[in-house]
């Protein structure tokens, strides 16, 4: 592996473990709301969580909350990141 892709996968890790702590954030706001969300269970049921945070959110301001869009950013980073990887690899 070249070491851009060695760079490109490391920011990708970085990416995705900021990603699990916005999920983790995001569960315990559920938890704040009196929803039922436990932070331990938010890699079996992350997608779920943030269909309710969404839905919560958009419910109570009319806005999606900040948490949100956090947490889809840094996942797709660490997609977009993770892929350019395995493209560069041959470089």
């Amino acid at each position: 592996m070249s070491g851009i892709a060695y760079v490109l996968v490391i920011l990708g890790m970085v990416c995705a473990f900021t990603s699990l702590g916005f999920a983790i954030a995001i569960a315990n706001d559920l938890r704040a709301r009196g929803l039922s969300a436990n932070p331990l269970f938010v890699k079996w049921m992350v997608f779920r969580y943030l269909a309710m945070y969404k839905r919560v959110t958009l419910e109570e301001t009319g806005e999606v909350g900040p948490l949100y869009r956090g947490c889809s950013i840094a996942s797709a980073s660490a997609l977009i990141l993770c892929l350019g990887a395995i493209f560069t690899r041959g470089l």
